[in-house]
């Protein structure tokens, strides 16, 4: 019994270990918006095809909480859902501008989570 607790205490070390050392944006950038992303030696069109992609995904394609209470219990701040109707999701507190493995540069929402 002493084994598996061992075990689990190092998984659960290693996988701290790991998200600080490579944090929430392997490869990438985090940036609030164009004027950082422009900052951040990204050119003009890389910007807005990144922001574009990470506000998508952030407003379309997530599932939706059902209440937004639900949503503020894990979130910061939260909106309602662009397709749901009767949803709320979270509000990304930047993007993860990072290259893609087709050479190119996609955006990830990168959120403020409260626990």
């Amino acid at each position: 019994m002493k084994i598996v607790i061992l075990t689990f205490m190092a998984g659960v070390a290693g996988a701290m270990l790991y998200f600080f050392v490579i944090g929430e944006c392997p490869g990438g950038t985090i940036v609030r918006d164009a004027e950082e992303c422009r900052g951040a030696n990204y050119d003009a069109t890389t910007c807005n095809a990144a922001l574009a992609s990470s506000k998508r995904k952030a407003s379309e394609n997530q599932a939706p909480f059902a209440t937004l209470d639900q949503c503020l219990r894990s979130f910061a701040v939260c909106e309602p859902h662009a397709a749901v109707s009767s949803g709320f999701v979270p509000v990304p507190r930047g993007t993860c501008i990072a290259r893609t493995g087709s050479g190119g540069f996609d955006g990830t929402p990168v959120y403020e989570r409260l626990r």
